[in-house]
């Protein structure tokens, strides 16, 4: 009998539950970059533990702004029940409660300036692990046939008294048994997790293609325009609008010129499902590269490529430079001093003190070839402090052009410079 319920036990403990996707975490926080009325903010979503409840949320700036007005708006997309709240975007987060009626599917419209985006998420809760029933559930089975074998062996009935005693080591067994195996076991699904995916979707969705355009469609140098992205599924053709936040963000776009003087890494709001814009000015003419990184939920990451050319303005002032978030004069080390291809060079740069993380990382490398056919993004791993370190493989021998990338207390710095590459001797 006590084997038979270990072995039962056994098995209600290896069918438990898989974790759901690798996205879905309940109790941590979503933290989602947005560029938004000419800020760079991140938008943070407190992990809850209770539903009905307070979601707590905050709007980071990682660029100066003087108190910057943000309105939250939270819908559920599941009852229609709507609560708005507002905020400042300042450098510390100041944290508001919005009230949330239920777990699962969610929209948070976010409105800055005159623009505004919708970024979709769930509100999960963790449900206690069934292990803990085995446990209790065991533990008082025991104690109660164990209080009955005593009292049956005291009435001369030792036959029952020992099958008593029995069922309570079995419940026993049972408990131990759970307690010892229950941390190895994954956590179960939160309430409120994204159905597990068909059979269908199994391996992966189809990358999302994208047309990329611009508003108006000749953007002038010196004045603002939109980029837009319209993502479709390439085997339906309906909009792609299950995105996953990846390094912060629902997707990263860098914008260059093809001289590399330009240079903006932004990131697009969500503007109706599908699509994607981000509006932003070029200092002058000329053609420019998009490189757009984003992943779509139970699918790998993806790079986008599109290019689009900004015409001359008859007030065009003939200022040139990268973007503003340049402006530090500091020299990255190689080492080599002359990259290979094929072998893993060094980037180092040394940084002031106070660097914070900024999408998740303390730093950040991104990397493209002269013609803008190759495009690289690697981060420093390493915890914020007075460097930022980098390693990178130069796939071909040639003239690269690199950015690097850190926050401070006020802002974001971008160093540029280039990397001339060496074909490797070894054939």
């Amino acid at each position: 009998m006590i084997r038979a319920l270990c072995l039962a036990a056994v098995l209600v403990l290896a069918s438990a539950a898989p974790a759901a996707a690798h996205t879905v975490t309940a109790g941590a926080d979503l933290r989602i970059a947005q560029t938004i009325a000419g800020a760079e903010l991140t938008v943070v979503i407190k992990g809850t533990t209770r539903v009905p409840g307070p979601l707590r949320m905050a709007v980071i700036a990682y660029q100066p702004v003087s108190g910057l007005p943000v309105a939250l708006e939270i819908r559920s997309a599941e009852d229609g029940r709507t609560v708005t709240g507002a905020t400042q975007a300042t450098a510390n987060p100041r944290y508001v409660q919005l009230q949330v009626e239920r777990t699962g599917p969610h929209e948070l419209k976010l409105s800055a300036g005159d623009e505004s985006s919708v970024i979709p998420f769930r509100v999960l809760v963790e449900r206690e692990p069934a292990g803990e029933l085995l446990i209790y559930g065991g533990l008082l089975v025991a104690a109660v046939l164990l209080v009955g074998g005593l009292l049956t062996g005291a009435t001369a009935r030792p036959g029952r008294a020992m099958a008593l005693a029995a069922g309570a080591a079995a419940g026993m067994t049972v408990a131990a048994m759970v307690i010892v195996f229950e941390p190895r076991l994954p956590a179960p699904t939160p309430d409120g997790a994204l159905p597990a995916p068909p059979a269908s979707t199994a391996r992966g969705r189809p990358y999302a293609q994208a047309r990329v355009t611009t508003v108006p469609a000749r953007p002038e140098a010196g004045k603002e325009f939109t980029l837009r992205m319209d993502l479709t599924d390439g085997s339906t053709g309906r909009p792609v609008d299950d995105l996953t936040a990846h390094h912060e963000a629902l997707a990263h776009v860098v914008v260059t010129s093809e001289d590399g003087r330009y240079f903006r890494h932004l990131h697009p709001l969500r503007t109706r499902p599908g699509r994607l814009e981000v509006r932003l000015s070029a200092d002058r003419p000329g053609r420019y590269l998009a490189h757009a990184e984003l992943e779509r939920e139970e699918s790998g990451g993806q790079l986008l490529t599109a290019g689009f050319t900004v015409g001359a303005s008859a007030d065009t002032s003939e200022k040139t430079g990268a973007s503003r978030e340049t402006g530090a004069s500091a020299t990255p080390r190689l080492r080599p001093a002359a990259p290979v291809t094929g072998r893993p060079a060094t980037v180092e740069l040394h940084t002031p003190t106070g660097v914070r993380p900024w999408l998740g990382m303390s730093g950040h490398l991104l990397i493209r070839d002269q013609d803008g056919d190759f495009f690289g993004h690697v981060h420093e791993m390493g915890a914020p402090g007075s460097r930022v370190r980098f390693t990178f493989s130069f796939p071909e021998p040639g003239r690269y052009l690199a950015w690097i990338q850190y926050a401070t207390a006020d802002r974001i710095v971008t160093v540029p410079f280039t990397v001339n590459v060496t074909a490797s001797e070894t054939p």
